[in-house]
């Protein structure tokens, strides 16, 4: 590799709430409803406050600023519950959709790549985020 990509870094925050605002208000309205018909059927409003804290940390990743940092040695996934790393060398396939990519320490699909590898946001850097991965990946 020449110097160039020795150095480079590329860090962003992902915050799929704000990039997905219809998502984002249906979303709120589901848990919201749940929340009280939770509290209709157990009769008491801490069940609905408690159904809704779960519902939002079950999608925490949705709510909350996750960020991401690649460089010559890996990827780094910080949020405000955990940090993530991954160094290239354990990264065997990429799987991209429309809103990230996953990083499989398999060659093959599997579903256990879900549980293995690292899943990273885009935030508008689609073809960024992908051409900085293959670069380093060699696929």
């Amino acid at each position: 590799m020449d110097e160039l990509h020795e150095t480079e870094i590329l860090t962003w925050v992902s915050l799929p709430m704000r990039e997905r605002p219809a998502a984002t208000a249906a979303l709120v309205a589901l848990m919201l409803a749940a929340s009280f018909a939770a509290s209709l059927v157990m009769g008491n409003i801490w069940w609905g406050i408690t159904g809704l804290a779960l519902l939002f940390l079950s999608m925490w990743s949705y709510f909350l600023p996750v960020v991401f940092t690649m460089d010559s040695q890996g990827v780094k996934k910080k949020s405000l519950f955990a940090e993530e790393i991954r160094i290239w060398s354990q990264v065997r396939s990429i799987v991209a959709d429309k809103y990230g990519v996953l990083l499989s320490p398999f060659k093959e699909p599997t579903r256990l790549a879900n549980f293995r590898g690292l899943s990273v946001q885009f935030s508008g850097n689609r073809e960024e985020v992908l051409e900085f991965i293959r670069a380093r990946i060699g696929s």
